[in-house]
């Protein structure tokens, strides 16, 4: 029955159906191949695309990581810049505190050591208070007695801290200095009178000083410029305002020039350092118009306490007060207090008080402004006699009879200038 059926004629229906069938499975075939050919091709193109993008951003990420190491590069070569100027600066700054400091704990240290030099002695003086008293009456008997060895002691004298060239040799050696620029100038004639062998012991060299104020500022000093010599005896003068207070100030060194600079002893006082400068002063005698006296000691401590403060060795103090008070005319008025002088009297106590220490210079401002005329003649008449024992004297007056009675060298200041330095009288208004 099956293979009968097998056999039977295929109808025309039946041919077209299978015809349909081959042409679908053709069209399927052929569409499915386009699809895949059609799906390759853009896989092709996107992978394409992809590697193209990828290549790109990858340049892109290149470049910008080269700008970017480029900026961090320049960004830490300014950061090392700014920070090694910061550290230049705060070495400096550290450098400075460090000097300050060391000023100041210098400055102490010598201050602390004086005040105890100071109750040291006078702890012991008030021990030993009954002996001094005997002591010191037998010590005026043999300074009457050794007069003439002590003014030739004090007339030879050279200052320890100011020590000056005693020859030729030692001249030329200062002067090579100064050749070599230690900051001093050659200044050994500047107003200088006389020879030039010996070098002056106090030099202006074109000083100029202006005091800043509120308003405006002051000239009290314009190219001032002299020198003087080793034991001379100058009168600076002139009328109010002339810029003599100014003028023993900066010997002092209470201030400083502004321009210019001043030698005391081939030193430059503008060159000094605090503790230098308490040094400097104890080796000058200064004299004041208003005496400054301790008004709770005795003549005796008001003169020995000069001798303290430079750490004298407490066996000498009393042969040196007894030395100067005899100079000075006071060896009875030794336990007397400064309420019981006179003002002539207060006067010499301030005078021995600046001579003790045997000082190189003497500056006196206004020495006779307080006394009457008879007991100025008395001082400057002292003064005198210390001068020609050798010790320089600069007297800053406006006392114009002392200075007619003197004849000595004068310098004469009007409006801040030098209007004439030489040895006589003043005369003029």
């Amino acid at each position: 029955m099956t293979e009968q059926r097998d056999n039977l004629p295929v109808t025309a229906a039946e041919e077209e159906t299978v015809k349909a069938a081959e042409a679908v499975t053709e069209a399927a075939v052929t569409a499915a191949e386009e699809v895949s050919r059609d799906i390759t091709e853009t896989a092709v193109q996107a992978a394409d695309d992809v590697k193209e993008a990828v290549a790109e951003a990858a340049a892109e990420v290149t470049e910008s990581s080269e700008e970017t190491i480029s900026k961090a590069e320049e960004a830490l070569s300014e950061a090392a810049e700014t920070v090694s100027e910061a550290a230049a600066d705060a070495a400096d700054k550290a450098a400075e505190a460090v000097t300050e400091v060391a000023d100041k704990a210098a400055d102490a240290a010598e201050e602390a050591a004086e005040e105890v030099t100071d109750k040291v002695s006078e702890a012991a003086d008030k021990e030993d208070e009954a002996a001094s008293t005997d002591h010191f009456k037998n010590i005026i008997s043999a300074a009457e007695h050794s007069a003439e060895k002590t003014s030739q002691k004090l007339a030879n004298f050279d200052d320890i801290f100011f020590k000056m060239p005693s020859d030729e040799t030692e001249l030329k050696d200062e002067e090579n200095k100064t050749a070599e620029g230690d900051g001093s100038v050659s200044v050994y004639n500047v107003g200088a009178e006389g020879p030039m062998e010996e070098k002056p012991v106090i030099v202006f060299d074109h000083v100029h000083k202006e005091y800043e104020g509120q308003i405006e500022d002051s000239v009290a000093l314009t190219d001032v410029s002299f020198s003087i010599r080793k034991g001379d005896f100058v009168f600076i003068v002139g009328p109010s305002g002339s810029g003599k207070s100014t003028m023993i100030r900066l010997m002092m060194r209470e201030i400083s020039p502004s321009a210019g600079q001043i030698l005391i002893a081939g030193k430059n006082l503008a060159k000094l350092r605090k503790r230098q400068v308490s040094k400097y002063r104890r080796n000058i005698g200064i004299v004041f118009q208003d005496f400054r006296l301790l008004p709770d000691r005795s003549v005796y401590d008001n003169v020995a306490f000069a001798q303290r403060v430079v750490g004298a060795p407490k066996r000498n103090i009393p042969k040196e007060v007894s030395k100067v008070l005899h100079l000075v005319g006071l060896s009875q008025k030794y336990k007397s207090f400064p309420n019981e002088l006179s003002g002539g009297e207060q006067q010499r106590v301030a005078i021995a008080r600046a001579l003790v220490n045997n000082p190189m210079i003497i500056l006196a401002d206004e020495p006779t402004g307080n006394l009457d005329p008879q007991n100025s003649y008395e001082i400057m008449s002292l003064l005198e006699e210390i001068n020609r024992r050798g010790t320089t004297v600069v007297i800053v007056t406006h006392d114009r009879e002392v200075v007619n009675r003197m004849q000595k060298r004068v310098v004469v200041l009007q409006e801040g200038t030098i209007v004439e330095d030489k040895r006589g009288g003043y005369n003029r208004g």
